[in-house]
């Protein structure tokens, strides 16, 4: 269940809070398609991997004062951008890949190993949810690692928080190999606005099974100077054996103190101002009549 439902909106780190839109928010992810026509009289569609949001925010009115907030963002008062939307209304903060362990393009795109001997697959017979899920290879004995959910753009350290809002990174793990029992950490480490790590949020270190999927998590509220986060799992060493594997799924990062049901990855992406509609009633002009923003999620 979402414990704020205010929507926030700027800076990455100088976040600022928006009026609720009467006439709601629209957000429909679009991902280019092509549908065309064989010789044989069938048809085919062309649908790419990826996609972007376009938001619409509509009020039913404003004062002024109010909307001049709206027209600091459109009119470069607050900077060129591109800004930030947290969206109450999308649950899963992390990528469609990552949120999917893989399913959205069949790699590890958006996710980052590091440790001696480790590395990463797609994996297409084992998962929780599926068709796919993350799987972690360990060559050597004894070797800490550690995943890496990857920023969503890259002049970002992280995913951008609201400092007082708390989150909780989750996953569901499962090991197997020679070695299914190993011990994972889940982590949140929190950047300020100039990318400098400020420090790190730590889960319970809980063990895997090989018969079984165990859900990890960790939560915290981002510091006040925080104005990122980014998730990471950390594989502890120690009792590792060679050739040890490890499987992910479900992956979620979401606002609240408590892991919820998993749902499908959204992404917070850069979004840029496309227009910003204003008029003012009959005899009114300190007020603002039906204003509308949209915002065009950019980016590769």
């Amino acid at each position: 269940m979402t414990a704020d439902v205010r929507i926030y909106f700027g800076q990455p780190g100088s976040l600022t809070t928006l009026p609720h839109p009467k006439g709601g928010v629209r957000s429909t992810r679009l991902r280019p398609t092509v549908v065309f026509g064989t010789g044989g009289g069938g048809v085919r569609v062309g649908k790419i991997t990826g996609g972007k949001r376009q938001y619409t925010l509509s009020w039913s009115g404003l004062d002024l004062d109010t909307f001049s907030t709206l027209l600091e963002f459109d009119q470069g008062h607050r900077g060129p951008g591109p800004f930030v939307l947290l969206d109450p209304g999308q649950r899963n903060m992390l990528t469609v890949n990552q949120s999917s362990t893989t399913s959205e393009t069949n790699d590890t795109d958006n996710f980052t190993v590091a440790g001696s001997g480790y590395s990463a697959t797609s994996e297409s017979t084992v998962y929780r949810r599926g068709p796919r899920s993350f799987r972690v290879n360990i060559a050597y004995a004894s070797q800490s690692g550690t995943v890496t959910l990857d920023p969503p753009a890259a002049d970002w350290p992280g995913i951008p928080v609201y400092a007082s809002r708390p989150i909780v990174f989750s996953y569901w793990a499962r090991g197997s190999g020679s070695d299914p029992i190993v011990t994972l950490t889940p982590k949140l480490t929190w950047y300020s606005t100039a990318g400098v790590s400020l420090s790190t949020t730590s889960g319970t270190p809980t063990p895997t099974a090989s018969a079984s999927w165990t859900q990890m998590s960790v939560t915290d509220t981002p510091p006040a100077s925080a104005a990122y986060v980014l998730c990471s799992v950390a594989a502890s060493g120690g009792s590792i054996s060679a050739s040890a594997s490890l499987y992910f799924d479900q992956f979620q990062l979401e606002e609240g103190a408590a892991a919820g049901t998993w749902r499908p990855g959204t992404g917070v992406m850069p979004v840029q101002i496309i227009s910003v509609a204003e008029g003012w009633p009959f005899y009114h002009p300190e007020l603002r009549d039906a204003p509308t923003m949209i915002l065009q999620e950019a980016g590769p």
